[in-house]
Order: structure tokens, then C-alpha cells, then sequence
């Protein structure tokens, strides 16, 4: 089976576009929120096993 650049089993949906130009403040902000909860995670571990 051929992958894609990002090594994805199967293609993406051409659809998702539109779905995101609709939705971008709120993906954004949701990406934020994974941003900032993951830049917590690793501060915790640095101060755990400094």
C-alpha cells in the first residue's frame, strides 16, 4: 500500500477544507488549548526529573 508524505495509511478527505474554513476560530483555539497543555506536561517533567 502506498502512504502519503505524512505516512498516513489512507489519503485525506479533500472535504476536511471545508469544514475547517467553517470551523477555523474554534479549531485554532482548540489547538491552543492542546499546545498549552502539552508545554504544561513538560514543564511537570522537568521539574519532576530535573
Amino acid at each position: 500500500m502506498e502512504k502519503t508524505t505524512l505516512r498516513l495509511a489512507l489519503p485525506s478527505d479533500p472535504r476536511w477544507v471545508n469544514i475547517v474554513e467553517k470551523n477555523i476560530e474554534h479549531i485554532l483555539v482548540d489547538h491552543a488549548f492542546c499546545e498549552q497543555k502539552a508545554a504544561s506536561s513538560c514543564i511537570s517533567l522537568i521539574l519532576q526529573y530535573p
